[in-house]
């Protein structure tokens, strides 16, 4: 039976499962009637449209031919028949664009402005004029904006400095929208907030202790719905309003709900929402026994780790783990040091906002961290072991929020990094100066051999470029299709998915290794060259539903 159906507050058997699989991406929305998901398709980056009742999609807007073009967020109108989306354009930067739900429609941009690089459609007022829009500018001011869906200039309600609420709502008068936000300046916690929609005024809707985020209006524009926790498992919770004042304190409106991640709630007061499943985590085997001996590390966090890196003298690893509630885009990190020696972990304390990948210096003093900070820049970070303090080494603010791949010198003076995907750089630590040693289209993936002669680049996802650090030798290409990721050992190891592959620098055949198949990117070779550590461990989102309680 299709979730508009159901008659709001009639009671709930509890949540219902509509959707699993590879296809599946959090960013979209349900259709107010509930008969439809919008969302976008990872294989194609077109704007897809799911049939709830069927199985059924179509696209709806997709990308042309060759380009690297792709759909993000999106949010259905409030009849159901129109959809506003964000779309990564061939500029390198994001659109605000709307279409009909129906293929075959010519989509408008709404929005275009390269200052802004990134934009979240988050809903539509009640009267389907305007779109309510977080505009994310690259000097990381973050702009809550109402845009004409007819076209025109935005009307900015809000700017934030450095930060951004994870969810946006319009109320069903279209009087107040809702956010959360930090709730105090320098603490991690957050709580919900309203603002008028003409900005005239703020104010904080929810005082309680916790964590809270993720608000969504109740379809009566009674009450407010929204995630959290104040100590325990985030649950869900709902907080009575009336003339944009809360009437009495939030009550808990459901139990925990696993990594969860609202979407939307429909006419019929259906929660719409996504769950992330799955425990990937770090483990350690010996490279001539990789089929069975493969064991998960020791840590307190199981199920939440990644992206390890061994310590130059193999004493220590170093790796990734999750922490806090789910995030739409990227999840809340932090750096842990495992002594293997001892089995102690350590928690570093990076003053950084997002991590992706961690390359230790020849030293082992200090950690090379791609990822980004709370300042809107990208790129690389020097993170000192062991207090965590935290200077750029090669950051701005136009880089990608997860930073850059990179490599150190076999001297620790210099690190090689690859810069845009189209420039392999070297900068020298003691004055910045930077030099491009290959200009190429769409380099990924980077490591450096250990004699530090040779550095092996990936190009254009199909082969292995060696670059040579010493003058006189010369570069050579290895043919290597399906390239994922690049390791440096006794021998290079190459990607292919879950595959991994020793790469002879010969020219020979590479061979295939046992791994395991839920293997996931993240892959480092302890210096004797007998270990290596994995990431494995299959994550799946899947899409649900629950009636929610009138407020």
């Amino acid at each position: 039976m299709l979730a508009a159906a159901a008659a709001w507050g009639a009671g709930s058997n509890g949540p219902h499962a509509w959707w699993s699989g590879p296809q599946v991406t959090l960013l979209g929305s349900p259709s107010r009637d509930g008969r439809r998901l919008s969302f976008a398709d990872p294989a194609t980056g077109a704007l897809g449209v799911r049939n709830l009742a069927s199985g059924s999609w179509q696209a709806v807007a997709e990308r042309p031919a060759g380009s690297r073009e792709f759909a993000y967020f999106s949010v259905f109108s409030p009849d159901s028949r129109k959809i506003a989306y964000a779309w990564f354009n061939s500029q390198g930067f994001y659109d605000l664009r709307v279409t009909a739900a129906e293929a075959g429609a010519q989509p408008a941009v709404l929005y275009r402005n390269e200052e802004a690089g990134f934009v979240q459609p988050c809903a539509w007022t009640p009267d389907g004029k305007f779109v309510l829009t977080l505009l994310f500018r690259r000097d990381n001011i973050s702009q809550i904006a109402l845009v004409p869906a007819g076209g025109g200039a935005p009307r900015v309600l809000r700017s934030l400095n450095w930060v951004y609420p994870k969810k946006m709502d319009v109320s069903p008068d279209g009087r107040w929208i809702v956010y959360d936000n930090f709730a105090a300046e320098g603490k991690p916690e957050r709580t919900i907030f309203l603002l008028s929609t003409d900005g005239s005024e703020e104010r904080r809707l929810v005082d309680m202790p916790g964590n809270y985020l993720f608000p969504l209006w109740a379809p009566d524009g009674k009450g407010v719905f929204f995630a959290g926790d104040n100590g325990g498992p985030e649950e869900f919770w709902c907080v009575r309003v009336e003339q944009g004042r809360a009437q009495g304190p939030p009550r808990r409106v459901s139990g925990a709900l696993g990594r969860f991640l609202p979407l939307g709630i429909t006419d019929a007061g259906i929660l719409f929402y996504g769950v992330r499943t799955g425990s990937p985590d770090v483990y350690l085997a010996p490279l001539d026994n990789l089929t069975s001996g493969v064991q998960p590390i020791s840590t307190r966090f199981p199920g939440r780790n990644g992206a390890p890196a061994w310590s130059p003298d193999g004493r220590r690893l170093a790796y990734l783990s999750r922490r806090g509630t789910e995030n739409f885009g990227q999840d809340a990190r932090v750096i842990v040091v495992l002594d293997l020696s001892s089995g102690q972990e350590q928690e570093v304390p990076a003053a950084m906002a997002h991590l992706e990948r961690l390359a230790w210096s020849p030293d082992g003093a200090s950690l090379l961290v791609s990822g980004s900070d709370g300042k809107g820049r990208g790129g690389l970070f020097l993170v000192h072991m062991p207090d965590g303090a935290t200077r750029l080494a090669a950051a701005e603010h136009d880089a990608p929020f997860r930073g850059y791949e990179a490599a150190w010198a076999a001297d620790g003076k210099r690190f090689y990094y690859l810069h845009g995907g189209e420039e392999l750089r070297s900068h020298r630590l003691a004055d910045g100066a930077e030099t491009t040693l290959l200009r190429a289209q769409v380099m990924e993936h980077l490591a450096i051999s250990p004699a530090g002669d040779l550095l092996a680049v990936g190009i254009g996802g199909n082969a292995i470029r060696l670059t040579p650090l010493i003058s006189g030798n010369t570069a050579r290409l290895l043919p290597f299709p399906g390239l994922t990721e690049l390791a440096w050992g006794r021998e290079l190891y190459a990607g292919r998915g879950a595959e991994l592959w020793a790469v002879p620098l010969d020219g020979t055949a590479p061979r295939r290794l046992g791994m395991p198949p839920d293997r996931q990117p993240g892959i480092s070779i302890r210096s004797d060259g007998r270990t290596i550590a994995l990431t494995a461990g299959r994550e799946q989102s899947e899409v649900r539903s629950i009636e929610l309680p009138r407020p």
